[in-house]
């Protein structure tokens, strides 16, 4: 059976309906945004939307499935080919992930700003929780057999995500290279103990 491709001009359909889209995002909330916009500023009718999507939700999620899939990529880029990636050998420059999230950082603002009403940030936080869980399994030492594995890979996901997610709600303020390199010596790292620190009176 003869591989199919997408239709080009389908592509460049949805492309367009999807750009525009995320442009009236900018403006004002999902809820508010109309098909007649959308179909109006991309120069289509109404039925070259109806060939493609039920409602506005359909091409958001489309969207947003897309983004997913190149976040997927992305993850997986520095050990393809890998059964282990060791932290003390393992480039920094090999990590692509935060250099996903840069490269689309339009997106990512639109869809994490307080306004929102699309549910993206807990989406991206299952996303990251499925794709972490489906793709690494983390070793524990002998000498902390006692420890819930599970509980201890819920620890290391949660870990990730709120580095990614604190870092994208400060607009990108560091370099991806900085992240990625901070990213790999955070998981090198171990601290036994911890300080408290002193209350103001």
């Amino acid at each position: 059976m003869p591989i199919q491709y997408p239709d080009k001009r389908v592509m460049r359909t949805k492309e367009k309906l999807s750009e525009v889209l995320l442009d009236l995002m900018e403006e004002k909330s999902i809820d508010e945004i109309t098909i007649t916009e959308i179909v109006k500023r991309a120069d289509f009718n109404r039925g070259t939307f109806y060939a493609h999507y039920e409602k506005k939700e359909d091409l958001l999620e489309e969207i947003v499935e897309g983004m997913f899939e190149q976040l997927t990529e992305a993850i997986r880029k520095p050990y393809a080919g890998l059964s282990v990636v060791d932290f003390n050998e393992i480039p920094a420059s090999s990590i692509i992930l935060f250099d996903h999230f840069l490269e689309n950082k339009r997106f990512y603002r639109l869809m994490m700003k307080p306004s929102t009403t699309y549910p993206f940030h807990t989406k991206m936080i299952k996303e990251l929780n499925r794709l972490f869980r489906e793709e690494f399994e983390f070793p524990i030492t002998e000498n902390a057999s006692n420890i819930d594995i599970e509980l201890f890979i819920t620890y290391r996901i949660y870990g990730i995500i709120g580095i990614i997610q604190e870092w994208i709600e400060s607009d990108f303020k560091n370099a991806s290279a900085y992240m990625a390199d901070q990213l790999i010596q955070i998981m090198k790292f171990y601290t036994p103990t911890i300080n408290i620190k002193e209350k103001g009176h």
